[in-house]
């Protein structure tokens, strides 16, 4: 049986299995919340390894991820004009921008 709070009722007679009843419903909640923190540790844990692996790979000047960039595909004229000089200088501030860290 699942733990009721409206048990007992107010000025009901004490039925020994009804408290029975609530105090494993009880324990079975403390359990479930013991469970429960037992898998947030192991995450928090997993969680500081990453960190830490991640601490390393930054310090060390390890690889930097440029995923998700694409090339320019638009003609550039000859000579090029202001504006196609400007998008090709934007790209690659954003390309040095995500190469830092």
């Amino acid at each position: 049986m699942a733990y009721d709070p409206n048990l007992p009722a107010n000025n009901s007679p004490i039925v020994s299995a009804e408290l029975r009843a609530q105090f494993a419903g009880l324990k079975a909640l403390i359990d479930g919340l013991d469970a429960a923190l037992l898998t947030q540790q192991t995450n928090i844990a997993g969680l500081q390894s990453q960190v830490a692996a991640l601490q390393t790979q930054i310090q060390s000047g390890g690889a930097k991820s440029i995923q998700g960039f694409t090339g320019l595909a638009d003609e550039i004229s000859d000579p090029p004009q202001k504006i196609e000089v400007e998008d090709i200088q934007a790209k690659l501030n954003d390309l040095i921008a995500a190469l830092q860290y």
